[in-house]
């Protein structure tokens, strides 16, 4: 029996839901702190904790329909993994659905954008997270969890925030290419304006968000594999997200590199209350409510 977005009273059939929850368990290409393949399992369970009600938008976004999937075992073999991402993520689409990935870590997103891109023809990426992940091949692995944006960038646009960590090669890469992040030391020092900068480089209507939970500062997301200082706190992560939403088609998101801590639960429950909230937002700007 399977876990439930929010649980089982709350959860809607595939046939009438807006949002299909896709929990992807894998981690095989973590180079530091392991255990993102239990993420997934443990959000699901955290999200039956959350209130219904959004007390920011005034709304249930579950009536919108959310259905979660079946965990599915997944190949420890990059590219077996990444092609049944890409299958899964490519069968939700096509059914006019919203996909949620939960990862694993951050390597499952390069099979998921490469079904985004094979149904929609102009995307734009936005890239949350610490690490610029721009990497061309690491530890031997083109599909690494530091491969995820280069390999994003191959086939659509790629914008970049909250980045604190880079090596000196993807540094070079970047601004030869003229696609510098916006750093979180900028978020930090003006919000309002590095928001703009974002939604000004996104240009496409189409997004996909690609969320790495180490965006966000230790002191509120410490359960990751690779954990940065002077990261983004809640409030500046949600009004980043919701700025997108709000004036962009978001088609789908996924949230990556949780790695459960024993003896702690508020991780997984900030996650899953981040999923939460996106969706909300998606359904109240974008008018999927069926309620």
């Amino acid at each position: 029996m399977g876990l439930d977005f929010l649980g089982a009273p709350y959860s809607a059939g595939l046939d009438v839901a807006s949002f299909v929850i896709s929990p992807f368990p894998y981690d095989a290409t973590a180079s530091y702190g392991t255990g993102a393949r239990f993420a997934p399992a443990r959000i699901l369970e955290a999200s039956s904790q959350l209130e219904l009600f959004d007390e920011e938008l005034e709304a249930s976004p579950y009536n919108a329909g959310i259905h979660t999937l079946e965990i599915p075992e997944v190949p420890i073999e990059p590219k077996k993994a990444r092609r049944l991402a890409r299958e899964i993520a490519r069968d939700i689409l096509l059914g006019g659905k919203v996909p949620v990935f939960l990862g694993g870590d951050h390597s499952i997103s390069i099979g998921v954008i490469e079904a985004v891109t094979d149904v929609f023809e102009e995307v734009t990426v936005l890239h949350l997270d610490a690490h610029t992940d721009m990497r061309n091949e690491y530890q031997g692995s083109p599909l690494s969890h530091a491969c995820v944006a280069r390999r994003a960038s191959e086939l659509c646009k790629v914008v970049q925030a909250g980045i604190r960590s880079s090596s000196e090669a993807e540094w070079k890469y970047l601004r030869k290419v003229g696609n510098i992040p916006v750093t979180a030391s900028s978020i930090k020092r003006d919000m309002g304006s590095a928001t703009r900068e974002i939604l000004e480089r996104i240009t496409n209507q189409n997004v996909y968000i690609t969320l790495d939970v180490d965006c966000l500062d230790p002191s509120v997301m410490p359960a990751t594999g690779t954990p940065e200082p002077g990261g983004l706190d809640w409030f500046e992560l949600i009004h980043i997200l919701k700025q997108v939403i709000k004036h962009h088609k978001v088609v789908g998101f996924d949230v990556v590199e949780l790695s459960p801590l024993p003896g702690i639960h508020f991780p997984e429950f900030t996650c899953a209350r981040l999923i939460y909230k996106m969706i909300g937002y998606m359904v109240v700007f974008r008018g999927l409510s069926k309620k």
